[in-house]
Protein backbone atom coordinates (compact mmCIF):
# COMPACT_ATOMS: atom_id res chain seq x y z
CA UNK A 1 0.00 0.00 0.00
CA UNK A 2 1.34 3.53 -0.69
CA UNK A 3 0.85 6.16 1.79
CA UNK A 4 1.31 9.48 1.33
CA UNK A 5 2.88 11.30 4.94
CA UNK A 6 2.95 15.21 4.82
CA UNK A 7 5.36 16.81 7.18
CA UNK A 8 4.51 20.09 8.86
CA UNK A 9 6.26 20.96 11.74
CA UNK A 10 8.51 23.48 10.24
CA UNK A 11 8.01 27.37 11.30
CA UNK A 12 8.56 28.72 7.77
CA UNK A 13 11.46 31.53 8.81
CA UNK A 14 11.08 32.71 5.66
CA UNK A 15 7.67 34.23 5.32
CA UNK A 16 8.27 36.13 8.67
CA UNK A 17 6.53 38.02 9.72
CA UNK A 18 3.02 36.57 8.39
CA UNK A 19 4.42 33.23 9.80
CA UNK A 20 6.09 32.65 13.50
CA UNK A 21 6.68 30.34 15.74
CA UNK A 22 3.03 29.98 17.36
CA UNK A 23 1.19 30.08 13.74
CA UNK A 24 3.25 28.52 11.02
CA UNK A 25 3.13 29.38 7.27
CA UNK A 26 1.75 25.80 6.58
CA UNK A 27 -1.55 27.33 8.89
CA UNK A 28 -1.93 30.42 6.89
CA UNK A 29 -4.07 31.39 3.68
CA UNK A 30 -1.57 32.84 1.17
CA UNK A 31 -2.92 32.61 -1.96
CA UNK A 32 -6.69 31.58 -2.08
CA UNK A 33 -9.31 30.72 0.66
CA UNK A 34 -7.23 27.84 2.31
CA UNK A 35 -3.81 27.36 3.83
CA UNK A 36 -1.33 25.78 2.36
CA UNK A 37 -1.42 22.52 4.45
CA UNK A 38 -4.80 22.65 3.50
CA UNK A 39 -4.22 22.74 0.00
CA UNK A 40 -1.68 20.38 0.11
CA UNK A 41 -4.38 17.14 2.19
CA UNK A 42 -6.76 18.08 -0.86
CA UNK A 43 -4.16 17.87 -3.95
CA UNK A 44 -3.39 14.08 -2.01
CA UNK A 45 -7.19 13.29 -1.64
CA UNK A 46 -7.55 13.43 -5.25
CA UNK A 47 -5.58 10.54 -5.40
CA UNK A 48 -5.38 8.47 -2.05
CA UNK A 49 -8.03 7.37 0.71
CA UNK A 50 -8.13 9.42 3.71
CA UNK A 51 -7.30 6.36 5.62
CA UNK A 52 -3.60 6.33 4.01
CA UNK A 53 -2.59 9.79 4.70
CA UNK A 54 -0.54 10.45 7.53
CA UNK A 55 0.13 13.92 9.19
CA UNK A 56 3.26 14.20 11.07
CA UNK A 57 3.66 17.73 13.47
CA UNK A 58 4.75 19.20 16.72
CA UNK A 59 2.70 19.23 19.81
CA UNK A 60 2.25 22.90 19.69
CA UNK A 61 0.42 22.74 16.05
CA UNK A 62 -1.45 19.40 16.64
CA UNK A 63 -4.84 22.16 17.21
CA UNK A 64 -4.31 23.50 14.00
CA UNK A 65 -4.13 19.84 12.23
CA UNK A 66 -7.74 18.63 14.32
CA UNK A 67 -9.46 22.37 13.11
CA UNK A 68 -8.20 22.77 9.56
CA UNK A 69 -8.02 18.85 7.98
CA UNK A 70 -10.55 16.10 8.04
CA UNK A 71 -8.19 13.56 9.21
CA UNK A 72 -8.71 11.28 12.53
CA UNK A 73 -6.55 11.32 15.10
CA UNK A 74 -4.32 7.75 14.71
CA UNK A 75 -3.42 9.61 11.20
CA UNK A 76 -1.69 12.47 12.84
CA UNK A 77 1.84 11.87 14.52
CA UNK A 78 3.31 14.52 17.06
CA UNK A 79 6.50 15.33 17.84
CA UNK A 80 7.59 16.56 21.27
CA UNK A 81 10.23 18.57 19.57
CA UNK A 82 12.36 19.77 16.21
CA UNK A 83 14.76 16.99 15.67
CA UNK A 84 15.03 17.21 11.95
CA UNK A 85 13.22 15.41 8.70
CA UNK A 86 15.67 12.40 9.37
CA UNK A 87 13.42 12.11 12.63
CA UNK A 88 10.33 12.60 11.50
CA UNK A 89 10.34 10.53 8.11
CA UNK A 90 12.09 7.63 10.40
CA UNK A 91 9.27 7.75 13.28
CA UNK A 92 6.24 8.10 11.19
CA UNK A 93 7.75 4.97 8.95
CA UNK A 94 8.41 2.67 11.80
CA UNK A 95 4.75 3.87 12.84
CA UNK A 96 3.55 2.20 9.21
CA UNK A 97 6.18 -0.61 9.08
CA UNK A 98 4.43 -1.48 12.34
CA UNK A 99 1.01 -1.37 10.87
CA UNK A 100 1.82 -2.36 6.97
CA UNK A 101 5.36 -4.66 6.55
CA UNK A 102 4.97 -3.59 2.75
CA UNK A 103 4.28 0.01 3.20
CA UNK A 104 5.75 2.30 0.51
CA UNK A 105 5.71 5.82 1.83
CA UNK A 106 5.72 9.50 0.10
CA UNK A 107 7.32 11.70 1.77
CA UNK A 108 4.75 15.58 0.78
CA UNK A 109 6.42 18.87 2.12
CA UNK A 110 2.97 21.45 3.58
CA UNK A 111 3.83 24.16 1.56
CA UNK A 112 4.15 23.59 -1.89
CA UNK A 113 2.16 24.79 -4.63
CA UNK A 114 1.24 22.58 -7.54
CA UNK A 115 -0.86 23.38 -10.69
CA UNK A 116 -1.02 20.23 -12.49
CA UNK A 117 -2.44 17.80 -9.94
CA UNK A 118 -3.42 14.91 -11.80
CA UNK A 119 0.00 14.85 -13.39
CA UNK A 120 1.68 15.07 -10.36
CA UNK A 121 -0.19 12.33 -8.47
CA UNK A 122 0.31 10.01 -11.65
CA UNK A 123 4.57 10.99 -11.36
CA UNK A 124 4.00 9.81 -7.49
CA UNK A 125 2.78 6.53 -8.10
CA UNK A 126 5.07 6.16 -11.28
CA UNK A 127 8.04 6.55 -8.45
CA UNK A 128 6.34 4.20 -5.99
CA UNK A 129 5.99 1.35 -8.30
CA UNK A 130 10.12 1.84 -9.09
CA UNK A 131 10.45 1.98 -5.19
CA UNK A 132 8.46 -1.11 -4.60
CA UNK A 133 9.96 -3.31 -7.67
CA UNK A 134 13.38 -2.42 -7.36
CA UNK A 135 13.70 -2.02 -3.19
CA UNK A 136 15.57 1.84 -4.11
CA UNK A 137 15.33 5.35 -3.23
CA UNK A 138 13.30 6.88 -6.12
CA UNK A 139 13.20 11.30 -5.85
CA UNK A 140 11.13 13.07 -7.85
CA UNK A 141 12.69 16.06 -9.62
CA UNK A 142 11.46 19.17 -11.22
CA UNK A 143 12.60 20.75 -14.48
CA UNK A 144 13.91 24.05 -13.94
CA UNK A 145 11.53 26.98 -15.59
CA UNK A 146 14.09 29.83 -14.63
CA UNK A 147 17.39 30.03 -12.38
CA UNK A 148 16.58 29.68 -8.98
CA UNK A 149 19.00 30.15 -6.26
CA UNK A 150 16.82 29.22 -3.26
CA UNK A 151 16.08 25.54 -4.17
CA UNK A 152 18.58 22.76 -4.34
CA UNK A 153 19.42 20.53 -7.08
CA UNK A 154 19.55 16.93 -8.76
CA UNK A 155 22.36 16.39 -11.00
CA UNK A 156 21.16 13.46 -13.46
CA UNK A 157 23.50 10.30 -14.05
CA UNK A 158 22.87 7.43 -16.38
CA UNK A 159 19.21 7.32 -18.15
CA UNK A 160 17.45 4.28 -16.91
CA UNK A 161 15.46 1.93 -19.46
CA UNK A 162 12.10 3.36 -18.29
CA UNK A 163 11.20 6.42 -19.69
CA UNK A 164 12.58 10.17 -17.71
CA UNK A 165 14.08 7.65 -14.98
CA UNK A 166 17.65 8.49 -13.94
CA UNK A 167 20.41 7.37 -11.79
CA UNK A 168 21.54 10.18 -9.43
CA UNK A 169 25.29 11.58 -9.97
CA UNK A 170 25.01 13.85 -7.27
CA UNK A 171 23.07 16.19 -4.74
CA UNK A 172 23.76 20.09 -5.46
CA UNK A 173 23.08 22.92 -2.04
CA UNK A 174 21.36 26.22 -3.24
CA UNK A 175 23.74 27.82 -5.67
CA UNK A 176 24.61 31.35 -6.19
CA UNK A 177 22.63 32.60 -9.59
CA UNK A 178 25.31 31.89 -12.15
CA UNK A 179 25.59 28.78 -11.31
CA UNK A 180 22.01 28.77 -11.13
CA UNK A 181 22.20 29.60 -14.96
CA UNK A 182 24.39 27.00 -15.17
CA UNK A 183 22.52 24.25 -13.95
CA UNK A 184 19.37 25.46 -16.31
CA UNK A 185 21.67 26.02 -19.68
CA UNK A 186 23.15 22.57 -18.82
CA UNK A 187 20.00 20.44 -19.11
CA UNK A 188 20.78 18.12 -16.46
CA UNK A 189 19.98 19.55 -13.24
CA UNK A 190 16.50 19.39 -11.80
CA UNK A 191 15.04 21.32 -9.28
CA UNK A 192 14.71 18.93 -5.52
CA UNK A 193 11.40 19.00 -3.76
CA UNK A 194 12.81 16.48 -1.72
CA UNK A 195 9.67 14.61 -2.97
CA UNK A 196 10.81 11.05 -1.49
CA UNK A 197 9.43 7.67 -2.97
CA UNK A 198 10.66 4.22 -0.38
CA UNK A 199 9.68 1.08 1.52
CA UNK A 200 9.26 1.25 5.13
CA UNK A 201 11.23 -1.59 5.29
CA UNK A 202 14.30 -0.76 3.59
CA UNK A 203 14.41 3.00 4.64
CA UNK A 204 14.94 1.68 8.30
CA UNK A 205 17.51 -1.10 6.69
CA UNK A 206 19.18 2.43 5.39
CA UNK A 207 18.43 4.14 9.48
CA UNK A 208 20.30 1.12 10.87
CA UNK A 209 23.41 1.28 8.23
CA UNK A 210 23.78 4.98 7.65
CA UNK A 211 22.25 6.43 10.71
CA UNK A 212 22.59 3.98 13.49
CA UNK A 213 21.55 6.55 16.80
CA UNK A 214 18.20 7.49 14.89
CA UNK A 215 17.79 3.41 14.29
CA UNK A 216 18.38 2.60 17.89
CA UNK A 217 15.43 5.46 19.12
CA UNK A 218 13.25 4.64 16.44
CA UNK A 219 13.28 0.52 17.52
CA UNK A 220 12.81 1.72 21.19
CA UNK A 221 10.35 3.51 20.03
CA UNK A 222 8.43 1.04 18.61
CA UNK A 223 8.90 -1.63 21.06
CA UNK A 224 7.24 0.78 23.37
CA UNK A 225 4.11 0.32 21.15
CA UNK A 226 4.90 4.63 20.45
CA UNK A 227 4.38 5.73 24.15
CA UNK A 228 4.35 9.46 24.09
CA UNK A 229 6.78 9.31 26.87
CA UNK A 230 9.34 7.05 25.29
CA UNK A 231 9.11 9.08 21.86
CA UNK A 232 9.87 12.56 24.22
CA UNK A 233 13.09 10.30 25.94
CA UNK A 234 14.30 9.63 22.66
CA UNK A 235 13.87 12.91 21.03
CA UNK A 236 15.49 14.63 23.60
CA UNK A 237 18.62 12.73 23.02
CA UNK A 238 18.69 12.08 18.99
CA UNK A 239 20.82 14.38 16.80
CA UNK A 240 19.04 17.27 14.69
CA UNK A 241 19.95 16.41 11.50
CA UNK A 242 17.94 16.71 8.16
CA UNK A 243 17.18 13.28 5.63
CA UNK A 244 19.20 14.89 3.12
CA UNK A 245 22.72 15.31 5.25
CA UNK A 246 22.01 11.76 7.23
CA UNK A 247 21.17 9.69 4.41
CA UNK A 248 20.21 10.54 1.31
CA UNK A 249 24.23 12.05 0.63
CA UNK A 250 25.48 8.76 1.99
CA UNK A 251 23.57 6.75 -0.57
CA UNK A 252 25.43 5.87 -3.90
CA UNK A 253 22.50 3.98 -5.67
CA UNK A 254 19.46 6.13 -5.98
CA UNK A 255 16.79 7.00 -8.30
CA UNK A 256 15.20 10.03 -10.22
CA UNK A 257 12.36 10.90 -12.20
CA UNK A 258 12.04 13.62 -13.94
CA UNK A 259 8.55 15.93 -14.28
CA UNK A 260 8.08 18.88 -16.03
CA UNK A 261 5.27 20.15 -13.77
CA UNK A 262 4.76 23.52 -12.09
CA UNK A 263 5.80 23.86 -8.56
CA UNK A 264 7.10 26.27 -6.11
CA UNK A 265 8.45 25.92 -2.44
CA UNK A 266 6.03 28.45 -0.87
CA UNK A 267 9.31 28.72 0.94
CA UNK A 268 9.67 32.93 0.56
CA UNK A 269 8.08 36.26 0.01
CA UNK A 270 9.42 35.98 -3.21
CA UNK A 271 8.15 32.81 -4.73
CA UNK A 272 4.80 33.64 -3.15
CA UNK A 273 4.88 36.51 -5.43
CA UNK A 274 5.86 34.55 -8.21
CA UNK A 275 2.90 32.13 -8.06
CA UNK A 276 0.48 34.77 -7.28
CA UNK A 277 1.84 36.89 -10.34
CA UNK A 278 1.49 33.92 -13.21
CA UNK A 279 4.36 35.26 -14.90
CA UNK A 280 3.69 38.66 -15.06
CA UNK A 281 5.56 42.11 -13.83
CA UNK A 282 2.04 43.21 -12.20
CA UNK A 283 2.16 43.71 -8.40
CA UNK A 284 0.58 40.99 -6.41
CA UNK A 285 -1.41 42.35 -3.14
CA UNK A 286 -3.89 41.23 -1.08
CA UNK A 287 -5.53 44.43 -0.10
CA UNK A 288 -6.56 47.36 -1.93
CA UNK A 289 -3.76 49.43 -3.74
CA UNK A 290 -2.72 52.21 -6.18
CA UNK A 291 0.50 52.47 -7.85
CA UNK A 292 2.85 54.97 -10.20
CA UNK A 293 5.58 53.52 -11.79
CA UNK A 294 5.42 50.35 -9.57
CA UNK A 295 5.66 46.98 -11.24
CA UNK A 296 6.74 43.26 -9.69
CA UNK A 297 6.20 44.19 -6.17
CA UNK A 298 4.59 41.85 -3.24
CA UNK A 299 2.53 43.81 -0.76
CA UNK A 300 0.94 41.95 2.21
CA UNK A 301 -1.15 43.36 4.43
CA UNK A 302 -3.28 41.93 7.39
CA UNK A 303 -5.56 44.96 7.71
CA UNK A 304 -7.10 46.66 5.44
CA UNK A 305 -5.17 49.43 4.83
CA UNK A 306 -4.65 50.83 1.28
CA UNK A 307 -1.43 50.16 0.11
CA UNK A 308 -0.02 52.92 -2.55
CA UNK A 309 3.58 53.07 -4.19
CA UNK A 310 5.61 55.37 -6.45
CA UNK A 311 8.25 54.62 -8.20
CA UNK A 312 9.12 51.28 -6.39
CA UNK A 313 10.11 48.14 -8.13
CA UNK A 314 11.20 44.48 -7.13
CA UNK A 315 10.01 44.79 -3.20
CA UNK A 316 7.99 43.02 -0.97
CA UNK A 317 6.00 45.10 2.11
CA UNK A 318 4.45 43.01 4.58
CA UNK A 319 2.74 44.68 7.51
CA UNK A 320 0.95 43.09 10.32
CA UNK A 321 -0.05 43.70 13.50
CA UNK A 322 3.13 44.18 15.31
CA UNK A 323 5.59 44.51 12.54
CA UNK A 324 6.27 46.29 8.91
CA UNK A 325 8.83 44.31 7.03
CA UNK A 326 10.75 45.58 3.50
CA UNK A 327 13.21 43.86 1.37
CA UNK A 328 13.93 43.86 -2.35
CA UNK A 329 12.23 40.36 -3.57
CA UNK A 330 15.95 38.78 -4.58
CA UNK A 331 16.80 39.35 -0.78
CA UNK A 332 13.90 37.54 0.82
CA UNK A 333 15.64 34.36 0.55
CA UNK A 334 18.12 36.33 3.68
CA UNK A 335 15.16 36.71 5.96
CA UNK A 336 16.51 34.05 8.37
CA UNK A 337 20.01 36.18 9.25
CA UNK A 338 17.33 39.06 9.79
CA UNK A 339 15.85 37.01 12.14
CA UNK A 340 19.07 35.85 14.20
CA UNK A 341 20.09 39.30 14.47
CA UNK A 342 16.60 40.20 16.05
CA UNK A 343 16.98 37.16 18.41
CA UNK A 344 20.68 38.41 19.54
CA UNK A 345 19.18 42.04 20.29
CA UNK A 346 16.61 40.05 22.28
CA UNK A 347 13.29 41.11 19.95
CA UNK A 348 11.86 37.90 20.34
CA UNK A 349 8.73 39.22 21.08
CA UNK A 350 7.99 39.64 17.09
CA UNK A 351 9.33 36.07 16.46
Amino acid sequence: MLYPIILSGGVGKRLWPVSSQTNPKQFQKLFNNKTLIQNTYDRILKGFDKNNIFVITNINSSDYIKDQLDIDNSNILLEPEAKGTAMAIGLVTTKLYSLDKEAILVNINSDAYIKEVDKYLEVIKQAAKVASDRAKMVLVGIKPRYPETGYGYIELGDKDNIASLFKIASFKEKPDLDKAKEFVEDGKYLWNPTLLVFSAKKLLEWYSKFLPKIYKSLIKIQEANFSPEIIAKEYAKSENISIDYGLLEKMDDMLVISTDITWADIGSWRSLRDVLSNGKKDNVSNVKNISIDSSNNLLYSSSDKLIATLGVEDMVLVETDEVIFLCPAERSQDLKILLEKMKKEKLDKYL
